[in-house]
């Protein structure tokens, strides 16, 4: 998946909760950060991906895989 290079481990973790399913409290409490520091790595996850919410992340990375939406 070329599109995540551009991402930090940390977001890459969060983009593959974010496919998952799971909300931000979710993924916070996962992680051990705020949800407050969730919300900044997807916003920062959305704007290096050209994406603007979770829908559009779960698109791309279902096209990557070869199975579209």
């Amino acid at each position: 998946m070329d599109f995540l290079k551009n991402l930090t481990n940390r977001q890459e973790q969060i983009f593959a909760l974010i496919v998952k399913g799971l909300c931000n409290k979710e993924i916070a409490l996962l992680l051990g950060i705020s949800e407050n520091t969730v919300e900044q790595h997807i916003r920062s996850i959305y704007k290096k991906l050209g994406i603007r919410n979770r829908v559009e992340a779960v698109r791309l990375y279902m096209e990557s895989n070869g199975n579209p939406l």
